[in-house]
Protein backbone atom coordinates (compact mmCIF):
# COMPACT_ATOMS: atom_id res chain seq x y z
CA UNK A 1 0.00 0.00 0.00
CA UNK A 2 1.55 3.61 -0.66
CA UNK A 3 1.92 6.25 1.46
CA UNK A 4 -0.44 8.61 1.91
CA UNK A 5 0.79 12.20 3.16
CA UNK A 6 -1.81 14.91 4.97
CA UNK A 7 -4.59 12.47 4.00
CA UNK A 8 -4.04 13.88 0.53
CA UNK A 9 -1.17 12.94 -0.97
CA UNK A 10 -0.74 9.57 -2.49
CA UNK A 11 3.37 9.04 -2.74
CA UNK A 12 4.47 7.29 -6.18
CA UNK A 13 8.29 7.18 -6.16
CA UNK A 14 11.21 9.03 -4.77
CA UNK A 15 12.86 11.68 -7.77
CA UNK A 16 16.01 12.67 -6.22
CA UNK A 17 17.28 14.60 -3.85
CA UNK A 18 17.10 18.21 -3.15
CA UNK A 19 19.47 20.53 -1.54
CA UNK A 20 16.72 20.61 1.71
CA UNK A 21 15.90 17.03 1.25
CA UNK A 22 14.53 14.19 -0.43
CA UNK A 23 12.18 15.05 -3.48
CA UNK A 24 8.77 12.36 -4.01
CA UNK A 25 6.32 12.23 -6.99
CA UNK A 26 2.61 12.01 -6.26
CA UNK A 27 -0.86 12.37 -6.77
CA UNK A 28 -3.41 14.68 -5.26
CA UNK A 29 -6.36 12.61 -4.68
CA UNK A 30 -8.21 15.46 -4.28
CA UNK A 31 -7.64 17.07 -7.24
CA UNK A 32 -6.52 13.69 -9.57
CA UNK A 33 -3.21 15.77 -10.49
CA UNK A 34 0.17 14.59 -10.23
CA UNK A 35 2.70 16.79 -7.90
CA UNK A 36 6.05 17.11 -6.46
CA UNK A 37 6.50 16.88 -2.81
CA UNK A 38 9.89 17.90 -1.19
CA UNK A 39 10.58 16.52 2.18
CA UNK A 40 12.36 17.15 5.30
CA UNK A 41 13.54 16.36 8.63
CA UNK A 42 12.45 18.32 11.68
CA UNK A 43 16.38 18.16 12.63
CA UNK A 44 17.02 21.39 11.44
CA UNK A 45 15.66 24.53 12.35
CA UNK A 46 17.20 26.50 9.82
CA UNK A 47 16.33 24.19 7.07
CA UNK A 48 12.50 24.39 8.56
CA UNK A 49 12.90 27.79 7.84
CA UNK A 50 13.88 28.42 4.56
CA UNK A 51 11.85 25.48 3.26
CA UNK A 52 8.69 27.49 4.67
CA UNK A 53 9.95 30.96 3.28
CA UNK A 54 10.71 29.05 -0.40
CA UNK A 55 7.03 28.04 0.06
CA UNK A 56 6.14 31.50 0.33
CA UNK A 57 8.27 33.21 -1.65
CA UNK A 58 7.00 30.91 -4.72
CA UNK A 59 3.50 31.09 -3.74
CA UNK A 60 3.45 34.87 -3.41
CA UNK A 61 5.53 35.21 -6.96
CA UNK A 62 3.95 32.95 -8.83
CA UNK A 63 6.42 33.74 -12.29
CA UNK A 64 6.32 31.30 -15.02
CA UNK A 65 10.02 30.82 -14.93
CA UNK A 66 9.53 29.75 -11.72
CA UNK A 67 8.58 26.33 -10.04
CA UNK A 68 5.15 26.61 -8.52
CA UNK A 69 4.79 26.02 -4.86
CA UNK A 70 1.01 24.99 -3.26
CA UNK A 71 1.06 24.54 0.31
CA UNK A 72 3.71 23.82 3.45
CA UNK A 73 3.05 21.79 6.09
CA UNK A 74 4.28 19.55 9.01
CA UNK A 75 3.33 16.12 10.08
CA UNK A 76 4.69 13.18 11.78
CA UNK A 77 8.22 15.13 12.48
CA UNK A 78 8.58 15.88 8.86
CA UNK A 79 8.25 19.06 6.64
CA UNK A 80 6.47 18.88 3.35
CA UNK A 81 5.96 21.48 0.66
CA UNK A 82 4.08 20.61 -1.86
CA UNK A 83 5.17 22.05 -5.80
CA UNK A 84 4.09 21.50 -9.54
CA UNK A 85 5.34 18.70 -11.10
CA UNK A 86 7.15 19.36 -14.35
CA UNK A 87 6.16 17.37 -17.09
CA UNK A 88 9.44 17.91 -19.41
CA UNK A 89 13.27 17.78 -18.26
CA UNK A 90 16.56 19.30 -17.18
CA UNK A 91 18.46 21.24 -19.06
CA UNK A 92 21.36 18.71 -18.39
CA UNK A 93 19.27 15.58 -20.03
CA UNK A 94 18.80 17.91 -23.34
CA UNK A 95 22.59 19.16 -23.32
CA UNK A 96 23.51 15.20 -23.01
CA UNK A 97 20.70 13.72 -24.92
CA UNK A 98 19.97 16.49 -27.63
CA UNK A 99 23.62 17.55 -28.30
CA UNK A 100 23.57 20.28 -30.84
CA UNK A 101 19.54 19.55 -32.05
CA UNK A 102 18.39 22.86 -30.87
CA UNK A 103 18.73 25.71 -32.69
CA UNK A 104 20.14 29.14 -31.33
CA UNK A 105 16.81 30.40 -31.36
CA UNK A 106 15.87 28.09 -29.11
CA UNK A 107 19.07 28.40 -26.98
CA UNK A 108 18.39 32.15 -26.97
CA UNK A 109 15.37 31.79 -25.46
CA UNK A 110 15.61 29.17 -22.98
CA UNK A 111 18.46 31.60 -21.82
CA UNK A 112 16.26 34.54 -21.97
CA UNK A 113 13.65 32.30 -19.93
CA UNK A 114 16.45 30.81 -17.17
CA UNK A 115 18.00 34.60 -16.30
CA UNK A 116 14.47 36.10 -15.95
CA UNK A 117 13.82 33.17 -13.65
CA UNK A 118 17.04 34.41 -11.68
CA UNK A 119 16.12 38.49 -12.02
CA UNK A 120 13.09 37.52 -10.12
CA UNK A 121 14.85 35.53 -7.01
CA UNK A 122 17.49 37.99 -6.80
CA UNK A 123 15.11 41.08 -6.85
CA UNK A 124 13.27 39.18 -4.17
CA UNK A 125 16.51 38.80 -2.02
CA UNK A 126 17.63 35.40 -3.08
CA UNK A 127 20.10 33.77 -3.88
CA UNK A 128 19.93 30.94 -5.30
CA UNK A 129 23.47 29.13 -5.28
CA UNK A 130 23.32 26.25 -6.61
CA UNK A 131 22.32 26.95 -10.46
CA UNK A 132 23.39 24.61 -13.00
CA UNK A 133 21.85 22.58 -15.94
CA UNK A 134 20.17 19.99 -13.32
CA UNK A 135 18.03 22.50 -11.54
CA UNK A 136 16.62 24.29 -14.75
CA UNK A 137 13.78 22.20 -15.84
CA UNK A 138 11.89 22.76 -19.65
CA UNK A 139 8.04 21.96 -19.67
CA UNK A 140 7.53 20.24 -23.15
CA UNK A 141 4.29 20.91 -22.87
CA UNK A 142 4.31 24.60 -22.47
CA UNK A 143 7.78 25.45 -23.63
CA UNK A 144 8.21 27.44 -19.86
CA UNK A 145 11.40 27.10 -18.51
CA UNK A 146 11.37 26.52 -14.69
CA UNK A 147 14.47 27.86 -12.18
CA UNK A 148 13.49 24.70 -9.35
CA UNK A 149 15.48 23.52 -6.45
CA UNK A 150 15.69 26.48 -3.92
CA UNK A 151 17.12 24.11 -1.21
CA UNK A 152 20.01 25.98 -1.13
CA UNK A 153 18.89 29.26 -1.62
CA UNK A 154 19.87 32.09 0.68
CA UNK A 155 18.11 35.54 1.50
CA UNK A 156 20.51 38.01 0.80
CA UNK A 157 20.52 41.13 3.43
CA UNK A 158 24.05 42.77 2.84
CA UNK A 159 26.61 42.66 0.28
CA UNK A 160 28.68 39.53 1.19
CA UNK A 161 26.36 36.80 3.46
CA UNK A 162 27.79 33.79 5.07
CA UNK A 163 27.77 30.80 2.86
CA UNK A 164 27.83 27.56 4.82
CA UNK A 165 26.06 24.96 6.23
CA UNK A 166 27.51 23.43 9.56
CA UNK A 167 30.55 24.25 8.02
CA UNK A 168 30.62 23.07 4.67
CA UNK A 169 30.22 25.49 1.18
CA UNK A 170 27.04 25.37 -0.38
CA UNK A 171 26.62 24.48 -4.13
CA UNK A 172 28.13 22.48 -6.88
CA UNK A 173 31.81 23.21 -7.23
CA UNK A 174 32.30 23.86 -10.88
CA UNK A 175 29.33 26.18 -11.27
CA UNK A 176 30.29 28.23 -8.23
CA UNK A 177 31.24 31.86 -8.62
CA UNK A 178 35.30 32.68 -7.14
CA UNK A 179 33.41 34.01 -3.98
CA UNK A 180 31.26 30.96 -3.18
CA UNK A 181 34.76 29.05 -2.88
CA UNK A 182 35.66 31.16 -0.12
CA UNK A 183 31.96 30.36 1.56
CA UNK A 184 30.84 34.31 0.25
CA UNK A 185 28.01 35.23 -1.75
CA UNK A 186 27.23 38.52 -3.13
CA UNK A 187 24.59 40.07 -5.43
CA UNK A 188 25.72 38.98 -8.45
CA UNK A 189 26.78 35.04 -7.38
CA UNK A 190 24.11 33.61 -9.20
CA UNK A 191 25.01 35.75 -12.09
CA UNK A 192 28.47 34.18 -12.50
CA UNK A 193 26.86 30.36 -12.17
CA UNK A 194 24.58 31.60 -15.03
CA UNK A 195 27.45 32.88 -16.99
CA UNK A 196 28.85 28.76 -16.52
CA UNK A 197 25.89 27.66 -17.12
CA UNK A 198 25.13 28.87 -20.38
CA UNK A 199 28.60 28.67 -21.65
CA UNK A 200 28.67 25.23 -21.52
CA UNK A 201 24.82 25.71 -22.81
CA UNK A 202 25.26 27.63 -25.86
CA UNK A 203 28.76 25.16 -26.75
CA UNK A 204 26.88 21.96 -25.86
CA UNK A 205 29.59 20.71 -23.64
CA UNK A 206 29.46 18.22 -21.26
CA UNK A 207 30.87 19.74 -18.21
CA UNK A 208 30.93 23.14 -16.70
CA UNK A 209 34.09 25.21 -18.52
CA UNK A 210 36.25 24.53 -15.33
CA UNK A 211 35.16 21.36 -14.24
CA UNK A 212 38.24 19.25 -13.90
CA UNK A 213 38.55 15.28 -11.92
CA UNK A 214 39.73 17.37 -8.85
CA UNK A 215 37.94 19.50 -6.57
CA UNK A 216 40.96 21.69 -5.56
CA UNK A 217 42.39 22.41 -8.67
CA UNK A 218 38.26 23.22 -10.06
CA UNK A 219 38.29 25.80 -7.02
CA UNK A 220 41.42 26.97 -8.41
CA UNK A 221 40.52 27.65 -12.10
CA UNK A 222 37.29 29.59 -10.92
CA UNK A 223 39.41 31.93 -8.88
CA UNK A 224 42.51 32.29 -11.47
CA UNK A 225 41.30 31.00 -15.35
CA UNK A 226 39.34 32.72 -17.69
CA UNK A 227 36.76 30.67 -19.41
CA UNK A 228 37.51 29.96 -23.78
CA UNK A 229 35.54 32.38 -25.63
CA UNK A 230 32.60 30.89 -27.23
CA UNK A 231 33.42 31.42 -30.40
CA UNK A 232 36.48 30.02 -30.18
CA UNK A 233 35.11 26.45 -29.48
CA UNK A 234 31.92 27.18 -31.97
CA UNK A 235 32.31 26.23 -35.67
CA UNK A 236 31.87 29.69 -36.85
CA UNK A 237 31.87 28.59 -40.96
CA UNK A 238 29.58 26.80 -40.67
CA UNK A 239 26.75 29.03 -39.49
CA UNK A 240 25.42 31.88 -41.32
CA UNK A 241 26.69 35.29 -41.22
CA UNK A 242 24.09 36.63 -38.69
CA UNK A 243 24.34 33.56 -36.36
CA UNK A 244 28.11 34.75 -36.02
CA UNK A 245 27.17 37.90 -34.61
CA UNK A 246 24.98 36.24 -32.75
CA UNK A 247 27.52 34.47 -30.68
CA UNK A 248 29.61 37.11 -30.87
CA UNK A 249 27.50 39.12 -29.10
CA UNK A 250 26.34 36.23 -27.01
CA UNK A 251 30.33 35.77 -26.44
CA UNK A 252 30.47 39.48 -24.76
CA UNK A 253 27.62 39.07 -22.48
CA UNK A 254 28.78 36.04 -21.07
CA UNK A 255 32.74 37.43 -20.57
CA UNK A 256 30.79 40.34 -18.54
CA UNK A 257 28.88 37.79 -16.18
CA UNK A 258 31.96 35.85 -15.69
CA UNK A 259 34.01 38.26 -14.71
CA UNK A 260 36.20 37.19 -10.96
CA UNK A 261 35.49 40.46 -9.49
CA UNK A 262 31.14 40.73 -8.29
CA UNK A 263 31.46 44.37 -9.01
CA UNK A 264 32.01 44.21 -12.65
CA UNK A 265 29.41 41.69 -13.39
CA UNK A 266 25.84 42.09 -14.81
CA UNK A 267 24.07 43.61 -12.03
CA UNK A 268 21.02 41.47 -12.66
CA UNK A 269 20.17 38.71 -14.83
CA UNK A 270 17.07 40.55 -16.25
CA UNK A 271 19.88 42.79 -18.39
CA UNK A 272 20.82 39.46 -19.63
CA UNK A 273 17.19 38.06 -20.63
CA UNK A 274 16.45 41.24 -22.61
CA UNK A 275 19.76 41.35 -24.20
CA UNK A 276 19.25 37.42 -25.16
CA UNK A 277 15.42 38.44 -26.88
CA UNK A 278 16.77 41.43 -28.72
CA UNK A 279 19.84 39.15 -30.39
CA UNK A 280 17.53 36.45 -31.06
CA UNK A 281 15.10 38.80 -33.08
CA UNK A 282 17.24 38.85 -36.37
CA UNK A 283 17.57 35.28 -36.82
CA UNK A 284 13.66 34.35 -36.25
CA UNK A 285 13.19 35.23 -40.43
CA UNK A 286 16.00 32.28 -40.88
CA UNK A 287 14.93 28.65 -41.59
CA UNK A 288 14.65 26.89 -38.50
CA UNK A 289 13.74 23.28 -37.75
CA UNK A 290 13.27 22.05 -34.11
CA UNK A 291 13.41 18.59 -33.82
CA UNK A 292 12.36 18.61 -30.03
CA UNK A 293 8.80 19.65 -31.59
CA UNK A 294 7.77 22.24 -28.83
CA UNK A 295 7.81 25.92 -29.14
CA UNK A 296 10.27 27.73 -26.82
CA UNK A 297 9.71 31.87 -26.59
CA UNK A 298 11.77 34.39 -24.79
CA UNK A 299 10.76 35.95 -21.39
CA UNK A 300 8.21 38.44 -20.72
CA UNK A 301 9.75 41.71 -18.69
CA UNK A 302 8.91 42.06 -14.87
CA UNK A 303 5.93 43.89 -14.65
CA UNK A 304 5.69 47.17 -12.20
CA UNK A 305 3.53 45.25 -10.21
CA UNK A 306 5.29 42.42 -9.16
CA UNK A 307 8.64 44.47 -9.57
CA UNK A 308 7.46 46.21 -6.32
CA UNK A 309 5.71 43.30 -4.49
CA UNK A 310 9.50 42.00 -5.17
CA UNK A 311 10.80 45.03 -3.35
CA UNK A 312 8.51 44.45 -0.67
CA UNK A 313 9.38 41.12 -0.19
CA UNK A 314 13.37 41.59 -0.16
CA UNK A 315 12.46 44.28 2.75
CA UNK A 316 10.92 41.94 5.01
CA UNK A 317 13.36 39.06 4.24
CA UNK A 318 15.98 41.32 5.26
CA UNK A 319 14.01 42.56 8.37
CA UNK A 320 13.79 38.85 10.01
CA UNK A 321 16.97 38.09 8.84
CA UNK A 322 18.52 41.01 10.59
CA UNK A 323 16.65 40.62 14.05
CA UNK A 324 17.19 36.61 13.87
Amino acid sequence: MSELISNRYEVLSQIGIGGSGAIFTAIDTFLGEKVAIKKILLDDDDQIERLKRECFFLQTVNHPNLVKAYEFFIENDRAYMVLEFINGRSLDNIIHKNKRSMTLVGQLAIASQIARGIEVLNMGGIIHRDIKPQNIMLNTQTGEIKVVDLGTAKNLTNEFSPLTVRGAVVGTYCYMSPEQTNSKVTQTTDIFSLGILLHQFFTWSDDSPFYTKSIFHTLDKIRHEEVVDICELIDMDSVTEKQQQAYQKISKILKKALHKDPNMRWENAGTMADMFTEIRQPLLNEVQQNPLKYRIETSRQISPRLRKELQQMRSEYSSVDHES
